[in-house]
């Protein structure tokens, strides 16, 4: 084969796995796709438990260009009628890095994008209950599929052991 017949069939090859590239490999940028509004639609289930506990979140996004941060408001309504709130706050520190925090998380979160666009963050939440405060680590990792959707799916822990698993679509 001569040289210019193997640079032909190295481009080829290069045009091919480049187009081959699914559309969900972008990476996902927190504050093009959650600013302004968004929803949610999910489940938290514990098979250890047995909980099944579908619910709509609804999320409001604003972006502060000064500070690089992101207010993430969630407002969270579960098929029992139970409601809730949470607010995020992600600083942007580097192209494809957040510090996030969150007033029932312990400490800072740290937010990354792997090498195929998703984004992952593990943190510590303290959850009220009837017998007291419940420490439970997240890990998260969202997928942006397409413009309009992210997927998020999260591995819920209590001393090292999966207790439950959330799995969550959002659209704009």
């Amino acid at each position: 084969m001569t040289r210019a017949r193997r640079y032909l069939l190295l481009f080829v090859i290069a045009i091919a796995a480049a187009a081959s590239v699914p559309a969900h490999a972008k990476s996902l940028v927190l504050e093009e796709f959650f600013r302004g509004k968004t929803i949610g639609k999910g489940v938290f289930e514990s098979k250890i438990a047995g909980v099944y506990r579908p619910f709509t979140v609804k999320l409001t996004g604003t972006w502060n260009q000064r500070t690089f941060t992101l207010k993430l408001r969630e407002d969270f309504v579960y098929d029992d009628g139970e409601r809730d709130t949470k607010t995020w706050f992600f600083q942007k520190v580097a192209e494809d890095r957040y510090i996030g925090q969150r007033a029932d998380v312990l400490g800072l979160t740290n937010v990354r994008t792997d090498d195929t666009g998703v984004l992952r963050f593990s943190y510590v939440a303290s959850l009220d209950t009837e017998n007291g405060p419940l420490l439970l680590r997240f890990d998260d990792t969202l997928k942006q599929v397409d413009r309009n959707t992210v997927e998020n799916t999260a591995k819920v822990m209590k001393a090292g052991i999966t207790v439950g698993t959330v799995s969550l679509t959002f659209k704009k």
